[in-house]
């Protein structure tokens, strides 16, 4: 079903090109509203997984090795 719509969805929206400049603006748009709201889903979902205190053990191991190599200069 999900196909079906998606099918249907693309149509409409090709569709919508022969209609000239006001067609192509309406599908321009369409395209950078979803591709928006894909990139602020995305963000709420990174701030679900990962918590805004948590431990970052890849920037605790990179900071211990340029004390190090302050350390060895």
């Amino acid at each position: 079903m999900k196909l079906f719509l998606s099918i249907f969805f693309s149509g409409l929206l090709g569709i919508l090109v022969f209609f000239g400049p006001i067609g192509i603006y309406i599908l321009c748009a369409i395209i950078v509203g979803v591709i928006f709201r894909s990139f602020v889903l995305l963000n709420d979902l990174h701030n679900e997984v990962v918590p805004v205190g948590s431990r970052d053990s890849v920037k605790e191991v990179y900071e211990k090795y340029l004390k190090e190599k302050e350390e060895r200069s």
